[in-house]
């Protein structure tokens, strides 16, 4: 009678370690996608809290006249689901910038060569977190496509 239920307790067990494979496999998809979001996201906060950094330095891109040094900050960056583009699934980052008067050459930040700067950082660094470097064929001026995302960004100042 000992022997039938020990032999009863292992098969519960495996039935039990069974069940729990069998929805960590079903939920993994669902965790996956939810984690490159969330890489997607913090590596455009990272981009554009550095480039916001530099530009407040007085460093500037190519092209850009003397740039004069004085603090910027990014208050926000939200990510927004804005529908879909192909098979991709588009997401846009609102960039919120604080900087003074003097720093801005156009009123319009995505046409202001400090918001460009801070929008084509944010987006160079959630390229380098999907394809690890920089290149004109993956990552094309102001989006940036992986197999699933299709991301762009806009700023605003305050």
């Amino acid at each position: 009678m000992l022997r039938e239920q020990k032999g009863q307790v292992s098969i519960e067990f495996i039935i039990f370690v069974g069940a729990i494979i069998v929805m960590v496999i079903a939920v993994f998809p669902f965790v996956s996608r939810a984690n490159e979001l969330s890489k997607a996201h913090a590596a455009a906060r990272d981009g554009a809290t550095f480039a916001a950094g530099m530009r407040g330095l007085g460093y500037h891109a190519t092209g850009v006249n003397e740039v004069k040094p004085g603090v910027v900050k990014v208050t926000q960056v939200e990510m927004v689901k804005v529908g879909k583009s192909g098979n991709r699934t588009h997401y846009q980052f609102n960039i919120h910038i604080s900087a003074p008067d003097y720093m801005i050459d156009d009123p319009t930040c995505s046409h202001s060569s400090l918001g460009v700067s801070i929008i084509r950082q944010a987006l160079e660094s959630v390229c380098y977190s999907f394809y690890g470097e920089w290149n004109g064929d993956a990552c094309t001026g102001f989006s940036v496509n992986t197999s699933r995302y299709y991301f762009t960004a806009k700023c605003t100042f305050e």
